[in-house]
């Protein structure tokens, strides 16, 4: 039988011998939700704090996910992908953190949901349906990509396209060249999107203004948080 998240929780952070006032500052998640989540009275935290939790206390973040209710076997085809690009993100990780904060606040958006399966959730995002993981159970969220994480392929409809969670058609807006990266300005149905990829990889694919190109990326690599209401 699967563990409740919650107990996964509960025994790690007693073998850490961490108390549960201690786990929630070095998490962040309030302290009285987190005592209702081991206790498995409130479900399993956003994504962003279930990879803190598994960070401190050791555990393996796929293995959290699957007690909170996402199926094995998605859980393992989503960290895979976050894998693909291992030569790329050791380039990138270099100037992230210069890169980052301008960047992803453009890649913010404001998305409804559309359906859900556990922990994995469609949202629409313009005319584009998304697939991302939250555990929040508001139907209004804000999602962010990271333009790192996003993997472009020059020709829409190419083999390979259907197995990723997310594959959104787009035309390229601009090209900016900075040292090693290039930052894209895509241009989707109804939204724009940034993805940052290495120099040599847009040149080996001659992006220029006007082509048609596929943003790529994986359900895991979205943040995602419940959207503030106004007046709340």
């Amino acid at each position: 039988m699967k563990a409740r998240f919650g107990e996964l929780v509960h025994e790690a952070r007693r073998r850490a011998e961490l108390s549960l006032r201690e786990l929630a500052a070095q998490s962040g998640i309030d302290y009285t939700r987190l005592y209702r989540i081991e206790r498995g009275e409130r479900p399993a935290p956003p994504l962003p704090h279930i990879r803190k939790l598994a960070e401190i206390l050791d555990l393996s973040i796929g293995d959290l996910l699957v007690s909170a209710g996402t199926p094995r076997e998605v859980v393992e085809e989503l960290l895979w992908q976050e894998r693909l690009r291992p030569q790329e993100m050791h380039v990138l990780s270099e100037t992230r953190v210069a890169a980052e904060p301008a960047l992803l606040e453009k890649n913010t958006y404001a998305v409804r949901m559309i359906s859900r399966d556990g922990a994995l959730c469609r949202v629409r995002l313009g005319e584009a349906e998304l697939t991302v993981l939250s555990f929040s159970a508001e139907d209004e969220l804000v999602i962010v990509i990271p333009p790192e994480l996003i993997s472009v392929r020059a020709k829409p409809g190419s083999p390979g396209e259907e197995t990723v969670d997310n594959a959104v058609s787009a035309h390229v807006l601009k090209v900016r060249n900075t040292g090693q990266l290039t930052d894209l300005v895509l241009e989707a149905d109804g939204f724009e999107l940034n993805a940052l990829v290495t120099r040599q990889s847009a040149e080996a694919m001659q992006l220029a203004p006007g082509m048609d190109v596929v943003a790529v990326f994986s359900a895991t690599c979205v943040r995602t948080r419940p959207r503030e209401r106004r007046g709340s």
